[in-house]
């Protein structure tokens, strides 16, 4: 009787009661051995496969922020759940719970792990924190079949900070025309401009009665908070939700939804977060997709995407989007008419599904 046993019996314990035995096979101890990376990879990924279907390994962050506390990220809505709904394969790598949940250096491992044994065609990268290591990425990139793709939010103003990184991936994509230009210049050919978009699949029109006159969903700072304190003082009956506001906190996807099929009109206040840059902003296509006027800054950007006056309306200054926010609402036929027009237009060029349509085929001819 082995000495574990022994102390078994003494302490009047059954045999049967295996607990107390040392797990010990093949000279590994069970109770303090951990899972082998293949299990890992195994449990930490979602994984929806389609006969048949290319196969895309999407990493990402799956909350807001990365706070789950927040709820789900806005890459989560419009990029994962557009995927979802495409004819692809999907692998769900969210780089930043597996990172919290066994540190970069295993997350790194295990994004490696999971492209050697489900072999993508195509990983696309959302980047939102450097917590790869770069070595993971150069060795997918160059030496694998896998076409990688990273996807870059805020260019105009990240650009140096994550060339790192980007440099490592086949194709970057941009929204930023600056940073479009600035890297074909430098020799760095493999980029594509693309641009926000919006996920048909969740927003749309529902038809609900408009309740709000005039909407603003966006944190309270700089520029916005004056801006929306300029309209009030002029009498424009303008609500905003956010952090900051007095509608404040996080605003959830299905109450924004709600919030742009209630408003007649809703606001875009084009301002970066970082910088004095003027940018499209998702907003831009999720207002118009709910059936909302879009009233937003007047700049060539957007002039890109939608006919100002006939699909949408633009303002240049507080005092012009006080005149349109007017007589817009005097004029509800009018209104009502542009807003169509511009949902028309939104579901024939400006979908999430037609963006990633794009970049994939792209992609995919390289």
């Amino acid at each position: 009787m082995t000495n574990a046993l022994q102390k078994a019996w003494r302490r009047g314990r059954n045999f049967l009661d295996l607990t107390v035995l040392p797990r010990i096979k093949d000279g590994i101890d069970e109770r303090t051995a951990r899972p082998s990376m293949e299990a890992l990879v195994d449990s930490d990924l979602e994984r929806h496969f389609k006969d048949k279907k290319p196969t895309i390994m999407y990493v990402s962050i799956r909350y807001d922020y990365g706070r789950n506390y927040w709820g789900l990220s806005y890459e989560h809505f419009q990029f994962y759940e557009t995927l979802l709904n495409m004819d692809y394969s999907l692998i769900y790598f969210d780089y930043d719970v597996i990172r919290k949940k066994h540190g970069e250096r295993k997350a790194s491992q295990m994004l490696r792990e999971a492209v050697y044994l489900y072999h993508p065609d195509i990983l696309f990268y959302n980047h939102f924190g450097d917590w790869i290591q770069h070595e993971v990425w150069a060795e997918i990139s160059d030496n694998l079949p896998t076409k990688t793709i990273i996807m870059l939010a805020d260019d105009h103003w990240r650009y140096k900070e994550s060339e790192p990184v980007w440099r490592l991936f086949n194709l970057v994509l941009t929204t930023d025309q600056a940073g479009f230009r600035k890297r074909m210049e430098e020799g760095f050919t493999n980029v594509f401009l693309t641009q926000w978009g919006c996920n048909h699949f969740l927003y749309s029109n529902l038809n609900l009665q408009r309740t709000y006159d005039v909407t603003f969903v966006g944190r309270c700072y700089g520029e916005r908070k004056s801006f929306v304190q300029g309209l009030r003082e002029k009498g424009v009956k303008i609500t905003a939700f956010g952090q900051g506001w007095e509608n404040g906190g996080r605003i959830s996807q299905a109450n924004l939804i709600r919030i742009y099929n209630e408003s007649k009109i809703s606001l875009n206040i084009s301002i970066a977060s970082t910088g004095s840059k003027t940018q499209i902003k998702g907003r831009d296509f999720e207002a118009v997709a709910c059936g909302s006027l879009l009233l937003t800054k007047n700049t060539e950007d957007i002039g890109r995407y939608f006919v100002p006056g006939k699909e949408i309306v633009t303002y240049e200054n507080l005092a012009d989007a006080s005149e349109k926010i007017e007589y817009y609402l005097r004029n509800e036929e009018e209104r009502q008419e542009i807003a169509k027009n511009g949902y028309e237009r939104f579901i024939r060029d400006h979908t999430m599904e037609r963006r990633l349509s794009e970049v994939l085929s792209f992609a995919q001819k390289m």
